[in-house]
């Protein structure tokens, strides 16, 4: 417990904010919520961990953030769309065999998978658990306004406090899954890298998406999002579940999409890559 004290006195001694008594309660509040799924030893020593950290700069930049500004037109690049061609002619079979499995078409994988983590070259940097525990620990509304100064952000707006509270609630939750996935899996929550906001692996994922979504293609009894296989199948599982059908009208299979990413101007990105693979890349021969 000095050790975490000590961390996080360093991390804001400028302030001079003291954030031990937060931690005590947060800690003791997830041993509580997890009672009987995780042992209280196990969040100890995640809790005891030196590679924890409170930043709170990822919940100032998720109440700013704004997904349809990002620019999805650059997927459309001529080097992109080439790229995908060539990585669906490389797995072929395997993506042939996930469209007869989940009932989704090849292209439209090959479209998600290009635009979430540029077919795996970009599966982020952050250490999820710390995006988690920051933008849950921001719920705190007297430590998180220390940070606000020199912001767009005030308090005092409604609608920000009731976004701020209603992102902590979720990435609190996020968090409890992601300590349960770590446990079950003796995966190190701090080694989970993703977005500043948490998603991982090929598909990006949240560990919620990952307990319901994801799929264990290999059969080695973890399902694994850095693997091409269980990444893919799970990302078609997701749709699957969700109720995409291959048959269904163009109308109806963006609704669903809509359910993995809530933004119109990625579900279009997606359909248009997907018409330029189709165009460009030939039915493989069945075996």
């Amino acid at each position: 417990m000095i050790l975490i004290f000590l961390v996080f006195t360093s991390l804001v001694k400028a302030k001079n904010i003291d954030l031990f008594p937060y931690l005590l309660k947060f800690k003791e509040r997830v041993k509580k919520d997890l009672k009987g799924k995780v042992p209280e030893k196990y969040i100890d020593k995640v809790f005891n961990s030196s590679e924890i950290a409170y930043l709170p700069q990822i919940m100032i930049k998720s109440l700013t953030w704004k997904e349809v500004e990002l620019p999805y037109y650059q997927f459309l690049e001529k080097d992109r769309i080439l790229r995908a061609k060539k990585f669906m002619i490389e797995n072929g079979l395997f993506l042939e065999k996930l469209e007869r499995t989940f009932g989704v078409e090849k292209e439209v994988l090959t479209a998600m998978f290009l635009i979430e983590t540029d077919l795996g070259r970009k599966t982020g940097k952050y250490s999820i658990f710390n995006s988690f525990f920051s933008m849950a620990l921001s719920g705190e509304e007297k430590l998180f306004k220390n940070y606000l100064n020199g912001t767009e952000i005030s308090l005092e707006d409604p609608f920000i406090k009731k976004k701020l509270y209603k992102r902590s609630k979720w990435a609190y939750e996020e968090l409890l899954y992601l300590i349960q996935i770590a446990y079950k899996n003796h995966w190190d929550p701090f080694q989970i890298k993703g977005s500043i906001f948490g998603a991982f692996g090929y598909p990006q994922f949240v560990p919620r998406s990952y307990l319901i979504y994801g799929y264990d293609w290999n059969k080695d009894g973890i399902v694994d999002l850095y693997n091409i296989e269980d990444a893919l199948a799970s990302m078609a599982n997701y749709l699957k579940i969700e109720g995409y059908k291959i048959n269904a009208d163009i109308k109806y299979k963006k609704q669903v999409i809509m359910k993995y990413n809530h933004s119109e101007p990625y579900v279009q990105t997606v359909f248009a890559i997907a018409k330029k693979l189709k165009e460009i890349c030939p039915p493989q021969k069945k075996r």
